[in-house]
């Protein structure tokens, strides 16, 4: 990314910040299931149906061993005993993959993104979010989407005119949508033109979390859709209300 002129950055931050308040506006509120909890309940399922499969057997296995005893040239006590359907299956064995505890954590006073695991925190990075005329959200949101990148066009969409007007092509890196359960969203992107004098020190955006490209690519490729993000402000006693 070259470097800009003050009036030019100015420019550029509007766009990008419009185009992703644009995007949460039309992103789907609806946020889908987690794989671990996909996986388990298709476990579950093939788990139920191995179950129904052996008791069919066993009721199989009932006639044709009873069927035996009468039988010319067998001796009634060699009939082995009757399994019936409420014989306990077997255990395949299998077991319930462990719950993740990959959790994220957005201080928007501190300036900092910070992910953990188990209680131990795997990595904290400064970051720049929503200016106070375009707050950030906060409180308890979920991964709701990834995107290695993501185009936005005034012509293609979504249908939305950055600030002070104007036509916008942009493409951004690493991006994670995050969806609180009263539908308000925000985004974590690379915005590497801020640099070091803005993350971690001010808020600068218009609502979405900006973060260096390094930092933006190991949060998009340790974190996975469900994982829980909780964003506060503790300088502000009232929670943001605009996407960014």
């Amino acid at each position: 990314m070259p470097e800009l002129e003050d009036d030019s950055r100015s420019e550029y931050e509007d766009r990008i910040s419009s185009a992703l308040r644009g995007l949460c506006a039309e992103a789907p509120a609806a946020l889908p299931l987690p794989y671990d909890t996909v996986r388990r309940r298709g476990k579950g399922r093939r788990s139920r149906r191995r179950a129904a499969a052996l008791a069919a057997v066993a009721v199989c296995a009932v006639g044709l061993l009873g069927s035996a005893a009468i039988l010319p040239g067998r001796q009634q006590g060699s009939v082995a005993p009757p399994v019936t359907a409420s014989t306990p299956v077997p255990s395949t064995g299998e077991s319930a993959p462990p719950a993740r505890e990959v959790a994220g954590y957005v201080d928007l006073a501190a300036h900092a993104v910070r992910v953990q695991a188990g209680g131990a925190t795997l990595r904290t990075m400064p970051a720049t979010a929503g200016r106070p005329a375009y707050p950030t959200p906060t409180g308890a949101m979920k991964v709701a989407d990834k995107q290695a990148s993501l185009h936005v066009s005034s012509s293609t969409g979504p249908t939305i005119q950055p600030s002070g007007g104007g036509e916008y092509d942009l493409t951004l890196d690493w991006c994670v949508r995050l969806l609180a359960e009263d539908g308000r969203s925000t985004y974590v992107c690379a915005m590497n033109w801020y640099g070091p004098a803005v993350l971690g020190r001010e808020n600068r955006t218009f609502g979405a979390v900006g973060l260096g490209t390094e930092d933006a690519r190991w949060f998009f490729d340790n974190v996975r859709v469900g994982d829980p993000v909780q964003v506060v402000n503790p300088e502000s006693p009232v929670p943001g209300s605009t996407p960014g």
